[in-house]
């Protein structure tokens, strides 16, 4: 199968280097292979992005200054603005729901990991990258479809 064939989903974690936040070694490895595949995003993955964003504009604010603090969100700013133009936008459909709620209800308690793994393996041919071994444990452990992940190492 060629790369281009692929629809791979990216964890949030392969997000974040892309608006400035360094995160995994294996994620920032990775982001250079990811150049051929088809690559999609969700905006949850954003919204838990800027959990991480307010973080650090806080740390940067409470620091060294304004300034400093606008760059920062101008970096943000522009970091999402290249996600958006250059990857496709995975939509949150109800079967996506459907699993996302499923697996909350089996125990996984991380919404935005149900809603992402709800996406991919709905889609039938998408992939879902992520380095989160808790979550793929326990999609293993619940005997549901392990066959939407990919890693890092995989690309």
């Amino acid at each position: 199968m060629n790369k281009r064939d692929y629809k791979i989903l990216l964890d949030t974690s392969f997000l974040l280097p892309f608006i400035g936040f360094r995160t995994d070694e294996a994620v920032m490895n990775s982001i250079e292979k990811l150049r051929g595949y088809r690559v999609y995003f969700s905006e949850i993955s954003i919204l838990e992005a800027l959990w991480e964003i307010v973080k650090k504009i806080r740390e940067v604010s409470s620091g060294e200054g304004y300034s400093d603090k606008n760059h920062v969100v101008e970096a943000v700013i522009e970091g999402v603005r290249v996600i958006r133009r250059d990857f496709n936008k995975a939509e949150i459909t109800e079967k996506a729901v459907r699993e996302a709620v499923k697996l909350y209800l089996l125990g996984h308690r991380d919404l935005v990991d149900n809603i992402l793994y709800g996406i991919a393996v709905t889609q039938g041919d998408m992939r879902f990258l992520t380095i989160d071994e808790k979550l793929k444990d326990f999609v293993k452990s619940r005997n549901l479809e392990t066959r939407v992940f990919i890693e890092p190492a995989d690309l």
